[in-house]
């Protein structure tokens, strides 16, 4: 029988290694040890994540009742003390003693017995001291330092936020990122109407609801978006009714205004360049219907592989699903689009609460080859856009060069202007920048990731 807690350690080593993400590290282990049960499944998942993102603040209370610092550790001992750390401190159902021993028992098997006095020691005292911890004075560097350790955040990071956003609104956004979240699903609106022979949406929507609760789910509306479907504990949506019949598609409702902004029309032709992982294609193609045509681009294979099985799981025929470098200029589709998505390649910042490794390997120096990656594809892609048409960029980060900076540099060099979009954004997420064409999504601000959308017209005389 596989010992979940080893199963854990081998993901954090390899993770330590650098040789994958954290993504596809669980997602190999979880379906190698498919056959365990759902808790311990959840165990496995639960700790990793959990190790990952509060790396720094468990390598801060470990350097305090340590006499080795962290990273003079031995790997293995260094990614076994977090595991046992991050259970005495953010786990209340595993009793401290089960994550002492346990820890042990890890460091005899592999051939660490020489340190079981170590593991055991350092970890007991954190058990005793866990409520006591004493944490960088909220004085000192406004604030920047104690936002860094107890939020697992680095230190430029908050900087840069507290700069922009103050201290309050930064450290409501960490700690939107440490909190649990539903998964939110779109709902296939045409096929779910035409599958309940329903001429409210409302009603269709509460049915479904219905039968989602009735599954074991814990399904409720969204209170942004009527189409969109909050999901608490759920294990796998493949098992929920619905998924086989193409009823819905996983995506954020941050994800979901993209569309809902841009506002597509039957019979528009949409161009989407960085496509996967489907989102917005597959929500465009129903919005424009049978008479209208999506383009859908991405780099990966792979990942085009994937938007196409769930446009044929959504009854989708209105897509062309093909891989291409976005930043590669394609004469064949100068203005050819009604609209045009841009969801370029980003930082990331915003959704760091769904992937915490985001902020582990981010850098400054990487921010700003990001930003000219994205200009590039801006450059290539832009004339794809008809005289009148539309221009959707969006990214899933919190970052001015990514986003305000790159627009105003659109609107300087390029033939577009911004489009007033408070007309078409649900009144819950208003913002007062909707009127000069764009939103900045926080994290938690509304419940959602966070996101930047910004709509961009086309002058007509070319």
């Amino acid at each position: 029988m596989a010992n979940i807690r080893e199963i854990v350690l081998n993901i954090l080593m390899e993770y330590d290694k650098g040789k994958a993400g954290k993504m596809s590290l669980l997602k190999d282990s979880l379906e190698k040890y498919d056959y365990l049960e759902t808790r311990d499944k959840a165990f496995i998942k639960r700790v990793v994540d959990g190790c990952l993102e509060r790396q720094t603040q468990i390598d801060y209370c470990l350097d305090q009742f340590s006499k080795v610092k962290v990273q003079k550790m031995q790997p293995l001992i260094r990614s076994l003390m977090r595991m046992g750390t991050y259970q005495i401190m953010f786990m209340d159902q595993v009793p401290d003693s089960a994550a002492c021993n346990e820890a042990v028992k890890l460091a005899d098997k592999h051939k660490f017995s020489g340190l079981k006095g170590f593991v055991n020691g350092v970890l007991r005292n954190i058990s005793r001291n866990k409520d006591s911890i004493k944490y960088p004075d909220k004085a000192i560097d406004n604030g920047c330092e104690y936002l860094s350790v107890f939020y697992s955040t680095p230190k430029w990071l908050c900087e840069m936020w507290v700069s922009e956003y103050g201290y309050d609104k930064t450290e409501s956004i960490l700690e939107f990122f440490l909190q649990a979240r539903p998964t939110t699903i779109r709902l296939n609106v045409p096929k779910l109407m035409e599958l309940n022979k329903a001429s409210d949406l409302g009603a269709a929507v509460d049915i479904f609801v219905k039968e989602l609760n009735e599954a074991g789910a814990v399904a409720k509306k969204n209170p942004i978006l009527n189409y969109a479907i909050d999901l608490e504990k759920t294990d796998n949506i493949r098992f929920l009714p619905g998924f086989d019949e193409g009823l819905f598609t996983v995506q954020d409702v941050s994800s979901m205004l993209v569309t809902e902004v841009a506002d597509p029309k039957e019979g528009q032709t949409v161009i989407d360049v960085c496509a996967a992982p489907g989102g917005k294609t597959l929500h465009a193609a129903e919005r424009v219907g049978v008479e209208g045509r999506v383009i859908s681009r991405d780099l990966s294979d792979r990942k085009c592989d994937i938007i196409r099985e769930n446009a044929e799981r959504l009854g989708l025929s209105n897509i062309e699903v093909e891989a291409f470098d976005a930043r590669i200029h394609d004469g064949n589709l100068e203005d050819m689009a009604d609209i045009l998505y841009l969801d370029v390649p980003c930082s990331g910042l915003g959704i760091i609460g769904r992937k915490s490794d985001i902020k582990l390997n981010t850098t400054k120096k990487g921010l700003k080859e990001l930003s000219e990656l994205q200009w590039e594809i801006v450059k290539a892609a832009y004339d794809y856009v008809r005289p009148g048409g539309i221009l959707m960029y969006s990214t899933c980060t919190v970052n001015k060069a990514e986003n305000e900076a790159m627009i105003d540099r659109i609107c300087k060099e390029l033939p577009f202007d911004r489009g007033d979009i408070s007309d078409v954004l649900p009144a819950k997420v208003d913002k007062k920048s909707s009127k000069e064409g764009y939103i900045q999504l926080l994290p938690g601000e509304f419940g959602t990731d966070g996101f930047f959308i910004a709509k961009l017209l086309r002058r007509k005389e070319k």
